[in-house]
């Protein structure tokens, strides 16, 4: 059911949003409306894309269109501040650059990795997929990986025994 935007143009003030149309029908119109008061069809635009670990959605001023008979609420994308970052990114320890998760879930899946690497012999020179704690993937080689993951295993180490 569409909702409706009391707009006045007189005064450039919105009376009442989230209203229906007042008649059964939205193709009559209301009676008794007074001159530059209209009822604007509530519109969101769509949500523009956005990293989700460095930016967040705000919304816009809804723009009030009386030729279109629309009252149009917009969405923008804004960085957010390191505070806000930090809040979202999971624990993690940086090496080489990729944020490995530290959380037991990922602990186990590295555990896993590592021994499918070693039953299934693959060369220090093949390749490997990772995903770091935003989510972006990582290729490296299976040597560069043994050596990264010795690493984070002696973090996880270290934290587990602190």
């Amino acid at each position: 059911m569409n909702r409706f935007t009391v707009y006045n143009e007189n005064t450039q003030e919105v009376i009442a949003t989230g209203r229906p149309w007042p008649t059964k029908d939205e193709s009559i119109p209301p009676p008794d409306m007074e001159d530059g008061v209209h009822l604007l069809l509530e519109v969101n635009a769509d949500k523009p894309t956005y990293d989700q670990w460095t930016e967040k959605l705000e919304k816009d001023a809804v723009v009030y269109d009386v030729q279109a008979g629309t009252a149009t609420q917009g969405w923008s994308a804004v960085a957010l501040t390191q505070a806000e970052i930090d809040a979202r990114t999971p624990a993690h320890v940086e090496i080489n650059g990729i944020k490995w998760k530290t959380d037991e879930a990922s602990q186990a899946a590295f555990s896993s990795m590592t021994l499918l690497i070693d039953k299934a012999g693959m060369a220090d020179t093949d390749m490997v997929t990772i995903k770091d704690a935003l989510g972006a993937s990582h290729n490296m080689t299976v040597a560069q990986y043994q050596a990264d993951v010795l690493v984070f295993g002696l973090h996880c180490y270290s934290q587990f025994h602190s």
